[in-house]
């Protein structure tokens, strides 16, 4: 690879985490092939990761509503568009190679939209193929220009193990980060007390409810960053809970503070390895959920989902152990086998860190807030 290539393909590498890097390595591959516009675009993208799509059609003169116009009233006949999906991903599609001067002349792409904008010569490329998503690029020469050469094919060639791999960590970065404000946005809307704490008892992530109580609670309060209690034998025990939620596999447990109208249950879980807390960390984490005494008694199924990573079948079984029904009533009403019913359970018990169903049942029994 030449240098100029190499500078191209670290700007990709680049506009994984920074998007005006990766239109930078575009423009740079536009100047690079006299192209006179790019377009890079995500096609049957169901619940697949998107990224938005590029270009730089301004920069040729044209507007937003000659790309809509496209979208709208020319796509469906694109004989590029087709010779491009037809190619295997990474395969290079040079337009004149695939389509002839005389069905140029009768497709209405290139006799209604490409030619009266002052474009024609086409090459484009799957650049990633992810579920029903299909994610394309391509690069537009002048009317007046040469058709694209077979060097020119070979520089995208050259390019190309980079630019796929580069769109991948690009998509799934873009998933990780939506992942990750729906995570956090989540929890700031939770009722409940939620913190989300290391085996040291650090705290990495505490929601608007927590902060609260935080700062008005006599038996519980952060020092040096850590979470932390009043008393010394509750700050022991406390940090046990943590590390046997953070171990492998984790275990729940929970610890009492105060008495009376002033308790404070703290409800010590392991957090699960693919919630946005934890993945973004790399290392074992634990919730700790507060629950203040007097409180009215509910049992929030979004609380039990996103951050105890149950199914939507395990959250409901879980409310319904909550209610004084048994396996069997659940399996009943949901017209499931028993057999199948206490699969759900022991995934219950699993990820909630318990060992039998009386503990399950406490520990829901305390989430209610």
């Amino acid at each position: 690879m030449n240098e100029q290539a190499q500078l191209i393909a670290g700007r990709f590498y680049d506009g994984v985490l920074e998007p005006g890097a990766w239109y930078a390595a575009m423009d740079d591959m536009c100047t690079h092939l006299q192209a006179g516009i790019f377009h890079g675009f995500t096609l049957f993208s169901g619940e697949t990761p998107t990224p938005e799509s590029v270009g730089n059609v301004e920069e040729f003169g044209l507007q937003a509503r000659n790309m809509a116009e496209y979208e709208t009233e020319h796509a469906g006949n694109d004989l590029r568009l087709m010779a491009t999906l037809g190619l295997a991903p990474g395969e290079i599609m040079l337009d004149h190679e695939h389509v002839s001067e005389a069905e140029a002349l009768r497709n209405s792409v290139y006799a209604d939209w490409l030619i009266p904008l002052g474009l024609k010569h086409t090459a484009g490329v799957v650049v990633r193929t992810e579920g029903s998503a299909r994610e394309l690029v391509s690069f537009i020469r002048p009317r007046d220009a040469k058709p694209f050469s077979l060097e020119d094919k070979r520089f995208i060639e050259q390019l190309m193990p980079d630019i796929t791999r580069a769109a991948k960590l690009r998509a799934g970065t873009l998933a990780l980060s939506r992942s990750a404000s729906l995570g956090m946005a989540a929890l700031e809307t939770l009722r409940q007390c939620v913190a989300v704490v290391d085996l040291d008892c650090r705290i990495h992530h505490a929601n608007a409810a927590a902060e609260k109580l935080l700062a008005q609670s006599s038996a519980l309060a952060v020092r040096y960053g850590r979470l932390h209690c009043a008393h010394a034998k509750a700050s022991g025990r406390l940090v046990q809970l943590v590390r046997g939620a953070c171990a492998l596999p984790g275990k729940a447990g929970a610890l009492i503070l105060g008495d009376g109208e002033r308790r404070l249950t703290l409800n010590i879980l392991p957090l699960n390895a693919s919630h946005i807390c934890a993945s973004q960390q790399q290392a074992p984490m634990a919730m700790v959920i507060a629950a203040v005494s007097g409180a009215a008694p509910h049992l929030d199924p979004h609380l039990m989902r996103e951050m105890l990573g149950l199914s939507p079948t395990e959250a409901q079984l879980a409310l319904s152990l909550v209610k004084g029904e048994t396996v069997k009533d659940f399996a009943s009403e949901g017209d499931m086998s028993w057999h199948t019913a206490r699969t759900h359970l022991k995934n219950l018990l699993r990820k909630t860190g318990c060992h039998r169903q009386v503990e399950l049942l406490q520990l829901l029994q305390s989430l209610q807030g």
